[in-house]
């Protein structure tokens, strides 16, 4: 690698060449090369099926490629996923939470997994997650109860609770109505 290569890879939080992913004869990714500069916003736009969730699985560590590769904070996506994952916020297109617990709950149990420490620093986290997204008044409520904007609202905090330096948001405010994918687009800025 030239000193220029270098330079220019340690400017890039994600970077691949010829990421693919194959399930048996079906080609879900098909050679992606793709640099994404450090301090952006980058979105996938395609339809259906064109491989945007199975790009971000790939990354995330969560499925193997099955040729090429890529580097997240020039760490390698395969042999490095769970030091990646440590550093990552991520909000899965369709986000699953338990009912029966409230979101004030939902964000302590997420901040065990990255906290260790005073639980009144954790608690502080909490609150302030929950104030951004605009759950403060509902931290206590029941998430069987909630909205799909507010599960939106909620999968964003969720990613959000360990401070990542990546965030990567999976379809954020699909299948929300006008009102809700607007709450949700405003939380993101």
């Amino acid at each position: 690698m030239s000193l220029t290569d270098l330079n220019l890879s340690s400017k890039m939080v994600i970077d691949t060449q010829g990421l693919s992913k194959s399930y048996g004869d079906v080609q879900a990714l098909k050679s992606l090369d793709l640099q994404v500069p450090r301090h952006s916003i980058f979105g996938f736009l395609g339809p259906n099926g064109s491989g945007k969730t199975t790009t971000i699985k790939l990354l995330l560590g969560l499925a193997h490629p099955t040729a090429g590769g890529g580097a997240i904070f020039g760490l390698d996506i395969v042999q490095d996923s769970a030091e990646i994952r440590q550093r990552i916020g991520y909000l899965a297109q369709d986000p699953r939470f338990y009912d029966f617990m409230t979101a004030r709950e939902t964000l302590r149990f997420k901040a065990g997994f990255f906290y260790r420490g005073p639980k009144a620093q954790i608690e502080s986290r909490i609150a302030e997650t929950l104030e951004l997204v605009g759950l403060a008044d509902k931290a206590d409520r029941s998430i069987k109860g909630f909205s799909g904007g507010e599960r939106q609202r909620l999968g964003i905090a969720q990613a959000q609770i360990n401070h990542p330096d990546l965030l990567i948001l999976d379809e954020p405010a699909a299948a929300l109505d006008p009102m809700g994918r607007h709450d949700v687009l405003e939380v993101m800025e």
